[in-house]
């Protein structure tokens, strides 16, 4: 049975709470803050091994990137004193620390009976700041985290 990836990845990524309590685009931004976007990733064919079976072991990747407001006030170096764009860093490691659970519990999307994952796991420990678009009211910073999904395709199994 074939399943659209992007579909499934969708609704999966959908259960995760930095995901669901904000807008998300798929390869399209409106971008203010607290939005994220689904970016679809190419996958080099040469990561996809061939095994005697039929079978391919494939990757998935996308990367979320997400639109916080920016502060432009330097860290109080008392405590007790907030920082705004240290929290929001914080927010969106909590997408990472989800995806380090769900790799844990084996909690995977849905790719449909022909596959079958392997692992999901993000491709660095925390966010990648991208840049800060000072173009807009209020400023906001942009940060990413690309996932990877490994899996095996079984459409072409001839055996087994």
């Amino acid at each position: 049975m074939m399943v659209d990836k992007n579909q499934a990845v969708i609704d999966y990524l959908i259960q995760c709470p930095a995901i669901l309590n904000s807008p998300l685009y798929f390869n399209f931004i409106k971008a203010e803050t607290d939005t994220n976007q689904f970016v679809t990733n190419s996958n080099d064919e040469y990561t996809n091994i061939r095994y005697v079976d039929g079978s391919v072991l494939k990757q998935y990747t996308f990367t979320i990137v997400t639109y916080k407001s920016t502060a432009d006030i330097p860290i109080v170096k008392l405590g007790g004193y907030p920082n705004e764009n240290m929290s929001d860093i914080l927010d969106i490691q909590s997408l990472i620390d989800w995806i380090k659970e769900q790799e844990e519990i084996r909690n995977y999307p849905d790719f449909g009976s022909d596959c079958v994952i392997d692992s999901i796991r993000t491709t660095s420990e925390n966010p990648r700041l991208d840049g800060i678009d000072d173009q807009v009211i209020p400023n906001l910073a942009i940060y990413s985290v690309s996932i990877e999904i490994r899996y095996i395709d079984n459409s072409k199994k001839i055996w087994g």
